[in-house]
């Protein structure tokens, strides 16, 4: 029989400015009696990492740019938030009017709180969310928060967060003498819910490599392809959550895993030019298989 999985939450101090996170970590979690052990995942979330390198910067500070006031203008950002998402972008892909799909319906955001009001505030100060690429990945508004910070602070993630995940697994076994393995999270928004995902790791095989492989008859299969680490956030999350809960780490054991001296980019990497050229094909494609006629009619109804 399969050894359990466990999930553990472990609350920190309240981090304001720079301090030594995994030391913050091994101590919090001895206070609620637990020891690190070998094979343990430690999975952390962005925030409390730009929190613990100071990557904090008050909106005050930042002056905006010619582009950024123009494009704020039209979005209907502050711009001196839009200026951040700029500066922190590798490129912006896209500019989702969440506000005008929540009012017309489209999407229920609205129903997903208890209190509707304080959607609308929420919608009225970001009513446009930008889609960003950093870093070879994906992220809305560049993956700058505001939540659980004073009002006008905005924390920014760091760069090569697999360096970053590294660095703490390696103080963490400098402190403990333990193997583990960290993956760090972010949340991010769905036009029906949120999901958390791993933005960088170290110490795990991050994607499971079975394409291929054999099923039960002995067919190749097309898929074998875990996203190892995104489902270890999604997991941790369910402990997590969200808003004032209080629960940055979570230690997930029991886990059976493929160790490597590996990040997350090591195995996944794109490039705003990648995912172009991924559109191109999939568009000259549905063009070539299912006529121009389809094409254009799908082009038209998104647009």
């Amino acid at each position: 029989m399969d050894k359990p999985i466990t999930i553990y939450g472990v609350k920190l101090p309240l981090i304001e400015e720079r301090c030594d996170l995994a030391q913050a970590i091994v101590d919090s979690a001895r206070k609620q009696g637990l020891e690190l052990e070998d094979g343990d995942i430690i999975v952390i979330t962005c925030k409390i990492v730009s929190k613990a390198l100071g990557l904090l910067v008050k909106l005050d500070d930042v002056k905006p740019s010619t582009r950024a006031v123009e494009i704020a203008s039209r979005a209907g950002c502050d711009p001196r938030f839009v200026e951040l998402v700029l500066r922190e972008s590798d490129d912006v892909v896209a500019a989702i009017p969440v506000k005008r799909l929540a009012d017309e319906g489209l999407i229920p955001l609205y129903s997903y709180s208890k209190k509707p009001e304080n959607v609308k505030r929420c919608l009225e100060k970001y009513p446009t969310i930008f889609l960003v690429t950093r870093d070879g990945s994906l992220w809305s508004d560049a993956g700058l928060d505001s939540s659980n910070h004073p009002p006008g602070v905005i924390s920014i993630p760091p760069r090569d967060l697999d360096e970053v995940a590294k660095a703490i697994r390696d103080r963490i076994k400098e402190l403990t003498g333990r193997d583990v393995a960290v993956v760090i999270s972010d949340t991010e928004i769905f036009l029906t819910g949120s999901l958390d995902f791993a933005r960088g790791s170290y110490g795990i095989e991050p994607i499971e490599r079975g394409f291929g492989e054999p099923d039960l008859y002995g067919k190749p299969k097309f898929g074998g392809v875990d996203a190892i680490v995104h489902e270890i956030c999604s997991a941790a999350a369910l402990m997590m959550r969200q808003t004032a809960r209080g629960i940055p780490v979570v230690i997930i054991r029991g886990l059976d895993y493929e160790r490597c001296e590996c990040g997350y980019h090591d195995r996944v990497k794109m490039s705003s030019e990648g995912w172009a050229r991924i559109l191109k094909h999939v568009l000259r494609e549905t063009r070539r298989v299912l006529g121009l006629k389809n094409l254009l009619r799908m082009l038209l109804e998104f647009i």
